[in-house]
């Protein structure tokens, strides 16, 4: 499976999505995905897992936690794991456009068939359908890419005034 073919499940994932009734899009989104990859060979269902290990180290990144951390609130480590989930979950663009624009998550998060920016089950789905955890032999890092923030300061309101005005405190 190459990266294109990891992004169409993505996609395709998505496709029962409701802008009327967003309560239950990640659910019908996991079971499309279950079904999606129990359709493929064992191997095809380990290189989607690697693809996203890859993304998600690729989103590691301070400006999204800050993103996530205003969004949501407040954001611990595990929950920057949920965010970053999320993210992947959302799609090859909305991906894409918030490594370029972290900013970009405003209309993301808004959108009306968002739950919520929090994904944990997604990241799971793989492993459940292969039937065991998925050990890729990839180096995580120990700490995300790009300048760190200050939550006890301006500097999240000056850094990231859209995404502040939309969903801080």
């Amino acid at each position: 499976m190459n990266v294109d073919q990891f992004w169409q499940i993505i996609e395709e994932s998505r496709s029962d999505f409701s802008a009327t009734a967003p309560d239950g899009n990640m659910d019908r989104q996991i079971t499309r995905l279950t079904e999606l990859l129990s359709a493929l060979p064992p191997q095809d269902v380990v290189d989607f897992d690697r693809h996203f290990s890859v993304h998600f180290i690729e989103a590691y990144i301070w400006d999204l936690w800050a993103a996530a951390y205003i969004i949501e609130g407040g954001c611990s480590d595990d929950g920057f794991m949920d965010f970053r989930s999320w993210l992947i979950s959302m799609g090859r663009t909305v991906f894409a456009e918030s490594l370029r624009d972290v900013e970009s998550l405003v209309k993301y998060a808004s959108d009306p068939t968002v739950e919520a920016c929090s994904f944990e089950e997604f990241q799971y789905v793989a492993g459940k359908v292969y039937g065991r955890q998925i050990d890729h032999d990839i180096e995580y890092p120990s700490e995300p890419s790009g300048k760190k923030w200050d939550e006890d300061s301006d500097d999240l309101e000056k850094r990231f005034p859209r995404l502040w005005e939309r969903f801080g405190e």
